[in-house]
């Protein structure tokens, strides 16, 4: 199944679930931009940003991923350097201590870049940190099949 929705262009593999939508509020008062949610397991239809609501039901086999895009304020920022999405991550890059709230044996990885003109951070959440090798190379699956599009700004034709 392919998915292409906001300037995510997705080929969704096999055992994943991947939802796009918009940030339900902006906390900087700007315009409302997208956001990818994919994970290995059902995503529930209440969700944050970065994944309360899914990390709390992940089983040790399953993965979270969000990439959310932020406004034109951040693009090439001191925080949004120029990169690429990460199409693999080290194991070794995932952190107990990296989660937006602490869940037992659960880790994750985080990345700010701009691509193109459009700045992203990129989380992701895997359910058994002992597990990091396997559950990286899940990930990688995932990352693989995600392309980021230009998106005209608004009124454009």
């Amino acid at each position: 199944m392919r998915l292409e929705s906001e300037g995510f262009d997705v080929v969704v593999p096999p055992g994943w679930e991947v939802r796009v939508s918009r940030q339900t509020e902006n906390l900087h008062g700007g315009a409302s931009t997208p956001v990818l949610h994919a994970a290995t397991f059902a995503l529930p239809e209440e969700r944050g940003d970065y994944g309360s609501g899914c990390v709390e039901i992940m089983g040790p086999e399953d993965v979270f991923v969000s990439l959310l895009e932020f406004g034109d304020e951040a693009v090439h920022s001191a925080l949004f350097p120029p990169g690429e999405l990460p199409r693999s991550i080290d194991p070794q890059a995932f952190r107990t201590n990296g989660m937006q709230r602490w869940m037992p044996g659960q880790s994750a990885y985080q990345k700010f870049f701009t691509e193109g003109d459009r700045a992203f951070c990129l989380y992701v959440v895997i359910g058994d940190h002992s597990r990091r090798v396997a559950l990286a190379r899940t990930v990688r699956s995932l990352l693989l099949s995600i392309r980021l599009q230009p998106v005209a700004p608004p009124g454009a034709m």
